[in-house]
């Protein structure tokens, strides 16, 4: 007995197939949601959240404030958004935590129950304490620091790093309405083509530059 045949005996024995009126039914059923699952795995850019891109992050527009904060702060060009929301004990361990949360996102995003102001859950903000304390270790640990600053060793073990560093790395900008209607293109989705400059004025420049 082939394969095949074992495989379809399995399917017809646990009824897994329908009955023959059925099944051309049960067949476009499944090819459209089939074919949905390509279209939204497309549409939102799903491999991107393999990479450490922090682009991946702003393709829920509700993440502009956090992504924009980031880019304007010091934080820009030694971490990226991974290196501070996932653990880092193991691959194992970061991949199943980014996708629960994402998922967890998603979800809230998916039913407009995003609130103005994004705070960290719990999870998150044991993670992201962890990952400060593991980049900012020798100024965690300098004696030095008992010197300048007062009672650094009760504030770092009885608080969270943000307590204090409130501005780090998303500064006072919080919320969507604090933003605006700040737009960040997004590589993925934006034509190659995309400039800041509008058409009509990058035609009279063109223009001016021609008669000189």
């Amino acid at each position: 007995m082939s394969k095949f045949q074992s495989f379809k005996r399995f399917l017809f024995k646990y009824s897994l197939v329908p009955p023959k009126k059925w099944r051309p039914y049960a067949i476009v059923l499944v090819a459209t949601f089939f074919g949905l699952g390509i279209y939204v795995f497309k549409l939102s850019n799903a491999v991107s959240y393999l990479s450490d891109d922090p682009q991946a992050c702003v393709n829920c527009h509700i993440m502009t404030p956090q992504y924009i904060t980031w880019t304007h702060s010091s934080h820009r060009e030694v971490a990226h958004c991974n290196d501070c929301h996932v653990p880092h004990d193991n691959v194992f361990n970061k991949y199943f935590f980014k996708a629960k949360d994402g998922l967890y996102h998603a979800s809230i995003f998916t039913i407009r129950a995003e609130p103005e102001v994004i705070k960290a859950l719990a999870p998150s903000i044991a993670v992201i304490q962890s990952n400060c304390i593991r980049c900012h270790e020798p100024q965690v640990t300098d004696a030095k620091m008992a010197s300048f600053v007062e009672d650094h060793y009760a504030k770092r073990t009885d608080r969270i790093c943000w307590e204090c560093h409130r501005e780090v790395p998303h500064g006072r900008t919080k919320s969507l309405s604090a933003v605006g209607h700040q737009i960040e293109p997004i590589k993925a989705h934006a034509p190659t083509d995309l400039s800041i400059v509008p058409k009509w004025l990058k035609e009279s420049m063109d223009a001016k530059e021609d008669k000189k």
